[in-house]
Protein backbone atom coordinates (compact mmCIF):
# COMPACT_ATOMS: atom_id res chain seq x y z
CA UNK A 1 0.00 0.00 0.00
CA UNK A 2 1.30 3.51 -0.77
CA UNK A 3 2.55 5.42 2.26
CA UNK A 4 0.13 8.25 1.52
CA UNK A 5 -2.89 5.97 1.88
CA UNK A 6 -1.67 4.55 5.20
CA UNK A 7 -0.94 8.06 6.43
CA UNK A 8 -4.41 9.24 5.44
CA UNK A 9 -6.18 6.43 7.27
CA UNK A 10 -4.14 6.66 10.47
CA UNK A 11 -3.82 10.44 10.67
CA UNK A 12 -7.33 11.48 9.64
CA UNK A 13 -8.61 11.42 13.20
CA UNK A 14 -5.89 13.83 14.33
CA UNK A 15 -7.70 16.74 12.72
CA UNK A 16 -11.27 15.45 12.70
CA UNK A 17 -13.84 16.47 15.30
CA UNK A 18 -14.62 14.36 18.34
CA UNK A 19 -18.33 14.69 17.69
CA UNK A 20 -19.22 12.60 14.69
CA UNK A 21 -21.63 13.54 11.94
CA UNK A 22 -25.18 12.97 13.06
CA UNK A 23 -28.08 11.61 11.11
CA UNK A 24 -29.38 15.17 11.13
CA UNK A 25 -26.13 16.05 9.29
CA UNK A 26 -23.43 18.41 10.49
CA UNK A 27 -20.50 18.11 12.86
CA UNK A 28 -19.20 20.20 15.73
CA UNK A 29 -15.75 21.47 14.72
CA UNK A 30 -15.08 23.14 18.05
CA UNK A 31 -13.96 20.07 19.97
CA UNK A 32 -10.37 18.99 19.93
CA UNK A 33 -9.61 15.79 18.16
CA UNK A 34 -8.73 12.55 19.79
CA UNK A 35 -5.91 10.42 18.49
CA UNK A 36 -6.05 7.70 15.88
CA UNK A 37 -4.80 4.26 16.79
CA UNK A 38 -3.00 2.15 14.25
CA UNK A 39 -2.98 -1.14 16.12
CA UNK A 40 -4.53 -4.22 14.59
CA UNK A 41 -7.13 -6.33 16.35
CA UNK A 42 -9.75 -8.92 15.70
CA UNK A 43 -13.45 -8.31 16.37
CA UNK A 44 -16.50 -10.45 16.84
CA UNK A 45 -17.72 -9.58 13.37
CA UNK A 46 -14.94 -9.26 10.79
CA UNK A 47 -16.24 -8.22 7.41
CA UNK A 48 -15.17 -7.59 3.85
CA UNK A 49 -13.21 -4.33 3.71
CA UNK A 50 -13.42 -3.69 -0.01
CA UNK A 51 -16.33 -1.23 0.48
CA UNK A 52 -18.39 -3.03 -2.18
CA UNK A 53 -22.06 -2.98 -1.02
CA UNK A 54 -23.76 -6.33 -0.64
CA UNK A 55 -27.03 -7.12 -2.41
CA UNK A 56 -30.30 -6.53 -0.54
CA UNK A 57 -32.10 -3.65 1.18
CA UNK A 58 -30.20 -0.36 0.96
CA UNK A 59 -29.72 -0.04 4.71
CA UNK A 60 -28.50 -3.64 4.98
CA UNK A 61 -25.88 -3.07 2.33
CA UNK A 62 -24.82 0.26 3.80
CA UNK A 63 -24.57 -1.17 7.32
CA UNK A 64 -22.55 -4.16 6.12
CA UNK A 65 -20.15 -1.83 4.33
CA UNK A 66 -19.61 0.54 7.27
CA UNK A 67 -19.15 -2.36 9.71
CA UNK A 68 -16.61 -3.79 7.30
CA UNK A 69 -14.61 -0.59 7.48
CA UNK A 70 -14.70 -0.09 11.25
CA UNK A 71 -13.89 -3.72 12.07
CA UNK A 72 -11.10 -4.04 9.51
CA UNK A 73 -8.22 -6.01 11.10
CA UNK A 74 -5.81 -3.84 9.10
CA UNK A 75 -7.15 -0.31 8.47
CA UNK A 76 -4.41 0.33 5.92
CA UNK A 77 -6.23 -1.99 3.52
CA UNK A 78 -9.06 0.52 3.29
CA UNK A 79 -9.29 2.81 0.28
CA UNK A 80 -9.92 6.44 1.36
CA UNK A 81 -11.37 7.31 -2.06
CA UNK A 82 -13.86 4.46 -1.86
CA UNK A 83 -14.91 5.56 1.62
CA UNK A 84 -15.50 9.16 0.62
CA UNK A 85 -17.37 8.16 -2.55
CA UNK A 86 -19.83 6.17 -0.41
CA UNK A 87 -21.24 9.35 1.19
CA UNK A 88 -24.42 10.84 -0.27
CA UNK A 89 -23.92 14.44 -1.50
CA UNK A 90 -25.58 16.07 1.52
CA UNK A 91 -23.45 14.04 3.95
CA UNK A 92 -20.30 14.72 1.94
CA UNK A 93 -21.03 18.44 2.16
CA UNK A 94 -21.60 18.26 5.92
CA UNK A 95 -18.34 16.39 6.41
CA UNK A 96 -16.18 18.53 4.15
CA UNK A 97 -14.71 20.42 7.10
CA UNK A 98 -13.42 17.20 8.72
CA UNK A 99 -11.89 15.63 5.63
CA UNK A 100 -14.94 13.87 4.24
CA UNK A 101 -16.41 10.57 5.37
CA UNK A 102 -12.90 9.34 6.13
CA UNK A 103 -12.92 11.66 9.17
CA UNK A 104 -15.67 9.98 11.21
CA UNK A 105 -14.67 6.51 9.98
CA UNK A 106 -11.12 7.11 11.23
CA UNK A 107 -12.55 8.44 14.51
CA UNK A 108 -14.47 5.22 15.05
CA UNK A 109 -11.52 3.07 13.99
CA UNK A 110 -9.34 4.96 16.46
CA UNK A 111 -11.34 3.51 19.37
CA UNK A 112 -10.92 -0.10 18.26
CA UNK A 113 -10.71 -2.97 18.17
CA UNK A 114 -14.50 -2.76 18.14
CA UNK A 115 -16.90 -5.48 19.19
CA UNK A 116 -20.21 -5.54 17.31
CA UNK A 117 -23.35 -6.37 19.28
CA UNK A 118 -27.07 -6.15 18.58
CA UNK A 119 -28.10 -4.78 15.20
CA UNK A 120 -31.56 -3.59 14.15
CA UNK A 121 -32.92 -2.08 10.94
CA UNK A 122 -35.96 0.09 10.34
CA UNK A 123 -36.62 1.26 6.81
CA UNK A 124 -33.59 3.24 5.70
CA UNK A 125 -32.05 3.46 9.17
CA UNK A 126 -30.09 1.01 11.30
CA UNK A 127 -28.79 0.89 14.87
CA UNK A 128 -25.76 -1.13 15.93
CA UNK A 129 -24.46 -1.59 19.46
CA UNK A 130 -20.68 -1.40 19.67
CA UNK A 131 -18.10 -1.80 22.40
CA UNK A 132 -14.76 -0.01 22.07
CA UNK A 133 -11.35 -1.46 22.77
CA UNK A 134 -11.70 -0.02 26.28
CA UNK A 135 -15.20 -1.55 26.66
CA UNK A 136 -17.07 1.73 26.40
CA UNK A 137 -20.63 1.11 25.09
CA UNK A 138 -21.46 3.05 21.92
CA UNK A 139 -24.56 3.24 19.74
CA UNK A 140 -23.89 3.57 16.01
CA UNK A 141 -26.74 4.92 13.89
CA UNK A 142 -26.65 4.86 10.11
CA UNK A 143 -28.99 6.10 7.42
CA UNK A 144 -29.06 5.11 3.74
CA UNK A 145 -30.45 6.61 0.58
CA UNK A 146 -32.72 4.56 -1.66
CA UNK A 147 -29.84 4.06 -4.08
CA UNK A 148 -27.56 2.60 -1.40
CA UNK A 149 -25.35 5.52 -0.30
CA UNK A 150 -24.66 6.57 3.27
CA UNK A 151 -26.63 9.69 4.19
CA UNK A 152 -26.11 9.80 7.96
CA UNK A 153 -23.63 8.47 10.50
CA UNK A 154 -23.65 9.02 14.25
CA UNK A 155 -21.71 7.29 17.01
CA UNK A 156 -22.77 8.24 20.51
CA UNK A 157 -21.70 6.86 23.90
CA UNK A 158 -24.33 4.97 25.87
CA UNK A 159 -24.32 6.01 29.53
CA UNK A 160 -27.59 4.40 30.55
CA UNK A 161 -27.46 3.49 34.22
CA UNK A 162 -24.82 6.05 35.14
CA UNK A 163 -26.98 7.99 37.59
CA UNK A 164 -24.91 8.49 40.73
CA UNK A 165 -21.41 9.54 41.72
CA UNK A 166 -20.63 5.93 42.58
CA UNK A 167 -21.70 4.71 39.14
CA UNK A 168 -19.82 7.52 37.38
CA UNK A 169 -16.64 6.60 39.31
CA UNK A 170 -17.09 3.00 38.20
CA UNK A 171 -17.72 3.97 34.57
CA UNK A 172 -14.67 6.23 34.40
CA UNK A 173 -12.25 3.80 36.03
CA UNK A 174 -13.54 0.95 33.81
CA UNK A 175 -11.85 2.65 30.83
CA UNK A 176 -8.54 1.35 32.13
CA UNK A 177 -6.75 4.68 32.53
CA UNK A 178 -5.51 6.67 35.51
CA UNK A 179 -8.53 8.78 36.31
CA UNK A 180 -9.50 11.83 38.32
CA UNK A 181 -12.80 13.64 38.84
CA UNK A 182 -14.01 16.50 40.97
CA UNK A 183 -17.27 18.37 41.34
CA UNK A 184 -16.88 21.49 43.46
CA UNK A 185 -19.05 24.33 44.61
CA UNK A 186 -17.19 27.61 44.00
CA UNK A 187 -17.88 30.52 46.34
CA UNK A 188 -15.82 33.69 46.65
CA UNK A 189 -12.89 32.11 44.83
CA UNK A 190 -12.84 28.94 46.95
CA UNK A 191 -13.55 25.39 45.75
CA UNK A 192 -15.50 23.08 48.04
CA UNK A 193 -15.68 19.55 46.61
CA UNK A 194 -18.99 17.70 46.85
CA UNK A 195 -17.51 14.58 45.24
CA UNK A 196 -14.01 13.65 44.13
CA UNK A 197 -12.01 10.75 42.77
CA UNK A 198 -8.20 11.02 42.92
CA UNK A 199 -8.66 14.78 42.64
CA UNK A 200 -5.19 15.62 44.00
CA UNK A 201 -3.36 13.31 41.58
CA UNK A 202 -1.05 15.09 39.17
CA UNK A 203 -2.22 14.09 35.69
CA UNK A 204 -1.92 15.59 32.20
CA UNK A 205 -3.83 18.80 31.60
CA UNK A 206 -3.26 18.91 27.84
CA UNK A 207 -5.00 22.04 26.54
CA UNK A 208 -6.80 22.70 29.82
CA UNK A 209 -3.44 24.29 30.67
CA UNK A 210 -4.53 27.15 28.40
CA UNK A 211 -6.60 28.40 31.33
CA UNK A 212 -3.30 29.72 32.76
CA UNK A 213 -2.53 31.53 29.52
CA UNK A 214 -6.02 33.04 29.63
CA UNK A 215 -5.39 34.24 33.18
CA UNK A 216 -2.04 35.79 32.24
CA UNK A 217 -3.56 37.58 29.24
CA UNK A 218 -6.43 38.94 31.34
CA UNK A 219 -3.97 40.20 33.97
CA UNK A 220 -1.83 41.90 31.31
CA UNK A 221 -4.90 43.64 29.89
CA UNK A 222 -5.99 44.67 33.37
CA UNK A 223 -2.62 46.20 34.25
CA UNK A 224 -2.44 48.08 30.95
CA UNK A 225 0.50 46.29 29.32
CA UNK A 226 -1.81 44.69 26.75
CA UNK A 227 -5.18 45.49 25.19
CA UNK A 228 -7.86 43.25 23.75
CA UNK A 229 -7.65 45.23 20.50
CA UNK A 230 -3.88 45.00 20.10
CA UNK A 231 -2.93 43.34 16.83
CA UNK A 232 -0.73 40.26 16.66
CA UNK A 233 0.75 38.80 13.48
CA UNK A 234 0.84 35.18 12.37
CA UNK A 235 4.30 34.09 11.22
CA UNK A 236 5.38 30.80 9.69
CA UNK A 237 8.15 30.56 12.27
CA UNK A 238 5.64 30.44 15.12
CA UNK A 239 2.94 28.26 13.62
CA UNK A 240 1.99 25.22 15.65
CA UNK A 241 0.26 21.95 14.77
CA UNK A 242 -3.49 21.36 14.98
CA UNK A 243 -5.88 21.85 16.70
CA UNK A 244 -7.05 25.21 15.47
CA UNK A 245 -7.15 27.24 12.28
CA UNK A 246 -4.46 29.90 12.49
CA UNK A 247 -1.74 27.42 11.50
CA UNK A 248 -3.29 27.54 8.03
CA UNK A 249 -3.34 31.35 7.86
CA UNK A 250 -0.87 33.05 5.46
CA UNK A 251 2.28 34.63 6.80
CA UNK A 252 1.50 38.14 8.04
CA UNK A 253 -2.18 37.52 8.87
CA UNK A 254 -3.29 39.99 11.56
CA UNK A 255 -5.29 38.84 14.58
CA UNK A 256 -6.28 40.82 17.65
CA UNK A 257 -5.52 39.69 21.18
CA UNK A 258 -9.23 39.12 21.78
CA UNK A 259 -9.59 37.08 18.58
CA UNK A 260 -6.58 34.96 19.51
CA UNK A 261 -7.92 34.48 23.05
CA UNK A 262 -11.34 33.45 21.76
CA UNK A 263 -9.73 30.94 19.37
CA UNK A 264 -7.43 29.58 22.07
CA UNK A 265 -10.39 28.65 24.27
CA UNK A 266 -13.26 28.02 21.83
CA UNK A 267 -11.41 25.82 19.31
CA UNK A 268 -8.20 25.28 21.30
CA UNK A 269 -6.18 26.98 18.58
CA UNK A 270 -2.55 26.16 19.29
CA UNK A 271 -1.05 28.86 17.08
CA UNK A 272 -3.30 31.46 18.74
CA UNK A 273 -2.06 30.26 22.13
CA UNK A 274 1.56 30.64 21.09
CA UNK A 275 0.96 34.11 19.66
CA UNK A 276 -0.36 35.15 23.06
CA UNK A 277 2.50 33.51 24.94
CA UNK A 278 5.06 35.17 22.69
CA UNK A 279 3.45 38.53 23.40
CA UNK A 280 3.13 38.30 27.19
CA UNK A 281 6.15 36.08 27.86
CA UNK A 282 6.58 32.64 29.37
CA UNK A 283 7.35 34.11 32.77
CA UNK A 284 3.94 35.79 32.92
CA UNK A 285 2.21 32.44 32.41
CA UNK A 286 4.43 30.72 34.96
CA UNK A 287 3.65 33.46 37.46
CA UNK A 288 -0.05 32.97 36.79
CA UNK A 289 0.23 29.27 37.58
CA UNK A 290 1.11 30.20 41.15
CA UNK A 291 -1.41 33.03 41.39
CA UNK A 292 -4.20 30.75 40.18
CA UNK A 293 -3.53 28.23 42.92
CA UNK A 294 -1.67 25.29 41.36
CA UNK A 295 -0.56 23.05 44.22
CA UNK A 296 2.75 22.21 42.51
CA UNK A 297 3.86 25.05 40.20
CA UNK A 298 7.11 23.18 39.50
CA UNK A 299 5.09 20.66 37.45
CA UNK A 300 4.31 23.50 35.05
CA UNK A 301 7.77 25.07 35.03
CA UNK A 302 9.02 25.72 32.47
CA UNK A 303 5.67 26.15 30.72
CA UNK A 304 6.15 25.06 27.08
CA UNK A 305 4.37 26.65 24.16
CA UNK A 306 2.32 24.24 22.06
CA UNK A 307 4.94 24.34 19.28
CA UNK A 308 7.58 23.34 21.80
CA UNK A 309 5.33 20.55 23.08
CA UNK A 310 5.08 19.04 19.61
CA UNK A 311 8.78 19.42 18.85
CA UNK A 312 9.77 17.90 22.20
CA UNK A 313 7.55 14.87 21.86
CA UNK A 314 7.21 14.22 18.14
CA UNK A 315 9.79 16.33 16.34
CA UNK A 316 12.23 14.75 13.96
CA UNK A 317 14.35 14.28 15.97
CA UNK A 318 12.35 14.41 19.22
CA UNK A 319 13.86 15.44 22.55
CA UNK A 320 12.14 13.03 24.90
CA UNK A 321 15.32 11.46 26.27
CA UNK A 322 16.83 14.84 27.14
CA UNK A 323 13.58 16.19 28.63
CA UNK A 324 12.57 13.14 30.66
CA UNK A 325 14.84 13.49 33.69
CA UNK A 326 16.08 17.06 33.22
CA UNK A 327 15.85 19.63 35.99
CA UNK A 328 14.11 22.96 35.51
CA UNK A 329 17.14 24.88 34.25
CA UNK A 330 18.13 22.12 31.86
CA UNK A 331 14.61 22.10 30.49
CA UNK A 332 14.80 25.85 29.96
CA UNK A 333 18.04 25.29 28.05
CA UNK A 334 16.35 22.63 25.92
CA UNK A 335 13.54 25.02 25.04
CA UNK A 336 16.06 27.72 24.17
CA UNK A 337 17.73 25.24 21.84
CA UNK A 338 14.56 24.72 19.81
CA UNK A 339 13.76 28.41 19.50
CA UNK A 340 14.20 28.32 15.72
CA UNK A 341 12.72 24.91 14.97
CA UNK A 342 9.56 25.23 12.90
CA UNK A 343 6.53 23.04 12.19
CA UNK A 344 5.12 22.33 8.77
CA UNK A 345 1.50 22.40 9.86
CA UNK A 346 0.36 21.35 6.37
CA UNK A 347 2.81 18.53 5.51
CA UNK A 348 2.68 17.24 1.94
CA UNK A 349 4.80 14.16 2.54
CA UNK A 350 4.45 12.49 5.96
CA UNK A 351 7.85 10.84 5.55
CA UNK A 352 9.70 14.17 5.41
CA UNK A 353 7.41 16.21 7.69
CA UNK A 354 8.92 18.14 10.59
CA UNK A 355 6.73 16.15 12.99
CA UNK A 356 5.90 12.48 13.29
CA UNK A 357 2.16 13.00 12.81
CA UNK A 358 1.35 9.32 13.15
CA UNK A 359 3.33 9.32 16.40
CA UNK A 360 1.31 12.27 17.68
CA UNK A 361 -1.74 10.06 17.31
CA UNK A 362 -0.28 6.88 18.73
CA UNK A 363 2.71 7.59 21.00
CA UNK A 364 1.83 9.40 24.24
CA UNK A 365 4.31 11.96 25.51
CA UNK A 366 3.32 11.76 29.18
CA UNK A 367 5.58 8.79 30.04
CA UNK A 368 8.52 11.00 29.00
CA UNK A 369 7.20 14.05 30.84
CA UNK A 370 6.12 15.86 27.67
CA UNK A 371 2.89 17.46 28.91
CA UNK A 372 1.51 20.09 31.24
CA UNK A 373 0.65 18.55 34.62
CA UNK A 374 -1.83 19.39 37.35
CA UNK A 375 -4.72 17.93 39.30
CA UNK A 376 -8.49 18.12 39.05
CA UNK A 377 -8.45 20.31 42.15
CA UNK A 378 -5.89 22.56 40.44
CA UNK A 379 -8.33 22.94 37.55
CA UNK A 380 -11.08 24.02 39.93
CA UNK A 381 -8.79 26.54 41.59
CA UNK A 382 -7.84 27.92 38.17
CA UNK A 383 -11.48 28.56 37.29
CA UNK A 384 -12.14 30.05 40.73
CA UNK A 385 -9.25 32.47 40.19
CA UNK A 386 -10.40 33.36 36.67
CA UNK A 387 -13.94 34.31 37.70
CA UNK A 388 -12.78 36.45 40.61
CA UNK A 389 -9.65 37.85 38.97
CA UNK A 390 -8.80 40.50 36.35
CA UNK A 391 -11.22 41.07 33.46
CA UNK A 392 -13.55 38.43 34.90
CA UNK A 393 -16.54 39.56 32.80
CA UNK A 394 -14.59 39.14 29.56
CA UNK A 395 -13.08 35.87 30.82
CA UNK A 396 -16.56 34.47 31.41
CA UNK A 397 -17.58 35.48 27.89
CA UNK A 398 -14.55 33.73 26.42
CA UNK A 399 -15.09 30.54 28.41
CA UNK A 400 -18.73 30.36 27.30
CA UNK A 401 -17.96 30.49 23.54
CA UNK A 402 -17.91 26.70 23.40
CA UNK A 403 -20.02 25.19 26.22
CA UNK A 404 -18.87 21.66 25.46
CA UNK A 405 -22.19 20.18 26.61
CA UNK A 406 -25.90 20.36 25.96
CA UNK A 407 -27.64 21.39 29.17
CA UNK A 408 -31.03 22.66 30.30
CA UNK A 409 -30.58 26.45 30.11
CA UNK A 410 -33.23 26.88 32.78
CA UNK A 411 -31.16 24.81 35.20
CA UNK A 412 -27.77 25.99 33.90
CA UNK A 413 -28.00 29.52 32.46
CA UNK A 414 -24.20 29.69 32.11
CA UNK A 415 -21.70 27.07 30.95
CA UNK A 416 -17.98 27.64 30.34
CA UNK A 417 -15.69 24.91 29.09
CA UNK A 418 -12.14 23.89 28.26
CA UNK A 419 -10.95 20.47 27.26
CA UNK A 420 -7.67 18.94 26.21
CA UNK A 421 -6.49 15.92 24.28
CA UNK A 422 -3.23 14.28 23.36
CA UNK A 423 -2.41 10.65 22.68
CA UNK A 424 -3.19 8.84 25.93
CA UNK A 425 -4.30 12.06 27.65
CA UNK A 426 -7.82 13.41 28.10
CA UNK A 427 -8.95 16.34 30.22
CA UNK A 428 -12.33 18.03 30.38
CA UNK A 429 -13.55 20.86 32.57
CA UNK A 430 -16.77 22.84 32.94
CA UNK A 431 -17.63 26.03 34.79
CA UNK A 432 -21.36 26.04 35.47
CA UNK A 433 -23.68 28.57 37.06
CA UNK A 434 -27.00 27.18 38.26
CA UNK A 435 -30.41 28.84 38.38
CA UNK A 436 -29.69 30.14 41.90
CA UNK A 437 -26.48 31.87 40.81
CA UNK A 438 -24.19 29.27 42.38
CA UNK A 439 -20.97 28.51 40.50
CA UNK A 440 -19.70 24.96 40.10
CA UNK A 441 -16.63 23.38 38.51
CA UNK A 442 -16.62 19.81 37.23
CA UNK A 443 -13.36 18.36 35.91
CA UNK A 444 -12.00 15.01 34.86
CA UNK A 445 -8.66 13.65 33.60
CA UNK A 446 -7.64 10.35 32.03
CA UNK A 447 -4.10 9.16 31.34
CA UNK A 448 -2.85 5.99 29.70
CA UNK A 449 0.44 4.90 28.19
CA UNK A 450 -1.61 3.84 25.16
CA UNK A 451 -3.76 6.12 23.05
CA UNK A 452 -7.32 6.81 24.24
CA UNK A 453 -9.77 6.63 21.36
CA UNK A 454 -12.20 9.43 20.52
CA UNK A 455 -15.25 7.32 21.40
CA UNK A 456 -13.73 6.47 24.77
CA UNK A 457 -13.09 10.18 25.28
CA UNK A 458 -16.68 10.98 24.31
CA UNK A 459 -17.96 8.29 26.68
CA UNK A 460 -15.95 9.72 29.59
CA UNK A 461 -17.27 13.21 28.91
CA UNK A 462 -20.85 11.94 28.62
CA UNK A 463 -20.47 10.21 31.99
CA UNK A 464 -19.15 13.40 33.56
CA UNK A 465 -21.88 15.54 32.01
CA UNK A 466 -24.44 13.16 33.49
CA UNK A 467 -23.20 14.11 36.95
CA UNK A 468 -24.26 17.72 36.42
CA UNK A 469 -27.74 16.76 37.55
CA UNK A 470 -26.33 15.48 40.84
CA UNK A 471 -25.12 18.96 41.79
CA UNK A 472 -27.37 20.53 44.41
Amino acid sequence: MPTSRRYAILAAAVTASLTLAGCSAGVDPLLESGAARGDDGSTTEPADTTAAPAAGAPITAVTDTVLGWITAPDPTTLDPAAIDSFAAPELAQALAQVGGLLGPVAQILASGPLTVGERTEDGLESTVQLSTGRSAPVTLRLRATEDGLLSGIQALPDTEGVDSFASSDTALTALGARTSYVASRVTDGTCTPVHSLNADDSLPLASVSKLYVLGAVARAVDNGTLSWDEQLTVTDARKSAPSGQLQFAPEGTPVTVREATDAMIAISDNTATDLLMDRIGRDAVESEVTIMGAANPAALTPFPTTREFFVLGWGRPDLRAQWRDADTQTRRDILAGIENRTIDSEPVDPVTADLDYQGIATRPGTPDGVEWFGSANDICRAYAALITGPQSDVVRQVLALNPGAEVDPGRWPYVGYKNGNAAGDVAGSWLLTDDRGQDWVVATQLQSDEAIGPLDNAYAFAVVQGTFELLR
